[in-house]
């Protein structure tokens, strides 16, 4: 729980200004009870004023938040708590601040009336779309005078940020190449089953029928499947390319494609990672943004990449993708799959892409040059045009294929998911 520390009150008192100066004049030229009333009465308002203002700055305002760390798309909620009206009860209207890079949120105002010698306790909840570092430094307290002569506007702040994580899409398959056998020893990694070596039961989770263990689904009365160890495992090193291709011409056009590009493959990247954890397998991340991020899965949870792509950002300028590659040969091996996502890639890159696959066992290359479409969303009509680059790239896939390097262009009326159903279906 923070205190917030008062920075500044803002007043707006033009009508009561105007409403003092004209009761002034009226008691000045007519000197009768009718003006005396008005007279007395601004007075009152005067010191309302005075009184709701010298409040505000005493008053006592901490927050709390139920949470430091969130996904984008989840609820956060704010608690503040507000006392110290020793003087007179105020409306008023609390409205947190939160301010964060490219990010959409729904801050909800809340109005209540503060008693004086009393508590009150205010639940606001925020939604974030959008991955990054969310400050939730400042809130703004409004007060307005119930015959609106006068407002008040205070701001209150204390350091305090949440860090809101990509969000994660479902895969099912991606086409991960398994390392060597390891024979005569037994993996941690669970890619390669070894039906000699039973390890136990477990609840079925959508395992394939012949895997059930009918005995004990029969004694336990539901169902129940066959564990058994592993004897092989996946090595990956997933390359997310953030930046501008040097290949790019019409610079400013693709600079604010590449805003919501960056948030589709940071996704992708995230359930990439999560997928090989799950499946057992091992994953280098290297992030080509502002600058060059490289991150061993060793001693690693998948969480710890997803704080990483959190604040990670791509540019124009940045380091180019072909470059980083070629610094990497070496730590390439026979059982590697490389895997490559790019907004713009075109036929320069193809010298790359052979030696990194001579060096490997096989490479992955997923290129989103504009959104793709939602997987519960219905198809509609297309009329995408692809870049010369990318069509020749694309054109030449099918032959590339041949060598074990993989290429899809993810079109605007694709999802993430039905490309990757694609490549379990080659």
């Amino acid at each position: 729980m923070k205190r917030l520390e008062l920075e500044e009150i803002k007043s707006k008192k033009r009508p009561l200004i105007v409403a003092t100066v004209a009761s002034v004049c009226w008691s000045l030229l007519s000197f009768n009870a009718y003006s005396v009333t008005f007279v007395l009465f601004s007075a009152i308002v005067w010191l309302y004023y005075y009184l709701s203002r010298t409040t505000l700055k005493t008053l006592t305002i901490t927050r709390s938040i139920d949470r430091e760390r969130l996904f984008s798309g989840e609820t956060l909620t704010l608690k503040y708590s507000v006392e110290g009206s020793h003087f007179i009860s105020l409306s008023t209207t609390l409205f947190p601040v939160i301010r964060g890079d490219r990010e959409y949120f729904v801050p909800k105002e809340s109005s209540f009336v503060l008693s004086s010698n009393g508590n009150r306790e205010v639940e606001t909840k925020v939604t974030f779309r959008r991955r990054g570092k969310k400050d939730l430094s400042g809130l703004f307290l409004t007060s307005k005078d119930p015959l609106r002569f006068f407002s008040h506007t205070a701001k209150y702040s204390a350091p305090e940020s949440v860090l809101v994580l990509p969000k994660v899409m479902n895969i099912d398959y991606f086409p991960l190449r398994l390392r060597e056998l390891l024979p005569g020893s037994r993996s941690d990694f669970e890619l390669m089953e070894d039906p000699v070596d039973f390890r136990g039961i477990k609840e079925y989770e959508r395992e394939p029928l012949n895997r059930i263990h009918w005995n004990a689904s029969a004694k336990l009365g539901k169902l129940m499947i066959k564990e058994f160890g592993y004897t092989a495992v996946s090595d990956t090193i997933l390359y997310l390319d953030l930046n501008l291709s040097r290949e790019i011409f019409a610079r400013d056009v693709w600079e604010k494609i590449r805003i919501d590009y960056e948030e589709i493959a940071v996704q992708l990247s995230l359930s990439l990672v999560r997928f090989t954890y799950g499946s057992g397998g091992r994953i280098a991340l290297v992030i080509v943004g502002d600058e060059v991020i490289r991150l061993s899965g060793l001693g690693r949870d998948w969480t710890d990449f997803a704080e990483v792509l959190a604040d990670t950002r791509g540019s124009d300028q940045g380091p180019q993708l072909s470059e980083i590659i070629e610094e990497d040969f070496e730590r390439f091996d026979p059982a590697t799959t490389v895997v490559i996502i790019s907004m713009y890639l075109g036929e320069d890159i193809l010298p790359q892409l052979l030696r990194a696959k001579s060096h490997s066992s096989r490479v992955v290359v997923i290129i989103i040059p504009f959104s793709p479409r939602e997987p519960w969303t219905k198809r509609t009509v297309s009329y995408q045009m692809l870049p010369r680059t990318i069509e020749g790239l694309k054109r030449r896939a099918a032959l590339l294929e041949e060598e074990q390097i993989v290429v899809r262009v993810v079109g605007d009326n694709q999802s993430i998911q039905e490309v990757l159903v694609d490549l379990e279906n080659r």
